[in-house]
């Protein structure tokens, strides 16, 4: 189901997401046929599936271009907060501040999410091919589309295990090489599978790793690892 784009992959030691860090896909997805585990004293590689076809330039409804993830300017007053915070500033004020703050940019994520965006997603590879991603109503999985012409793809937050900046990738071993920058982030899931996400700028990328994380938290299996 997941061949287009997912990869099989396995971590060699965790990463280290921000505070708000959480993440799982779907119960139903199948690991991949002809890929067996080797023997406990050899080490796992990650694998990635086959690549993703090019997809053609999507249009909305009005026939203007397809939406793109925009970054809040709060997001930017959120991280000097959390800047702060690191260096020892406390007072509570400043605490309700940052709650507020997550809250507004909390609700721009799942408002845009829910109405669907484009996201670049990365090839064994390293071209980028565009999915139309839109967060489900109940809020557990994000709906992929590569274009009208091919099955939707599901990406269920429960299965995220990881989700990893460019520099949190060196913990992770891969058989095909990872075309990464300052733009992208993997998401781990379970199965020993991963997909790589290519967004308009770094801060762009910060933004939807901490949706993402949040939206993973929200789900009713948490990792230990994030506590």
């Amino acid at each position: 189901m997941f061949s287009g784009f997912f990869r099989t992959c396995t971590p060699q030691a965790s990463c280290s997401p921000q505070s708000c860090s959480s993440c799982q896909l779907a119960p139903e997805e199948q690991t991949l046929a002809g890929n067996p585990r080797p023997p406990p004293d050899q080490p796992v590689l990650l694998h990635a599936e086959s690549q993703v076809p090019q997809l053609p330039e999507r249009d909305d409804a009005k026939g203007s271009r397809a939406r793109r993830l925009t970054v809040p300017a709060i997001f930017t007053r959120f991280q000097f907060s959390v800047i702060y915070t690191q260096l020892g500033a406390t007072q509570g004020a400043l605490m309700v501040q940052q709650k507020t703050m997550l809250q507004a940019i909390l609700k721009h994520f799942a408002k845009e999410l829910t109405h669907g965006v484009v996201l670049a997603v990365v090839d064994q590879d390293g071209r980028t091919s565009q999915y139309f991603c839109r967060l489900d109503g109940g809020m557990t999985q994000i709906i992929m589309h590569l274009d009208d012409s091919t099955t939707a793809k599901a990406l269920v937050l429960r299965d995220v295990e990881r989700i990893c900046s460019p520099e949190e990738v060196r913990n992770l071993r891969a058989a095909n090489p990872l075309f990464l920058d300052e733009c992208c982030t993997t998401v781990v899931l379970a199965g020993e599978r991963f997909v790589t996400f290519r967004l308009e700028s770094a801060t762009a990328r910060e933004y939807f790793m901490l949706g993402l994380q949040v939206l993973r938290m929200s789900q009713d299996r948490a990792r230990m690892w994030y506590a």
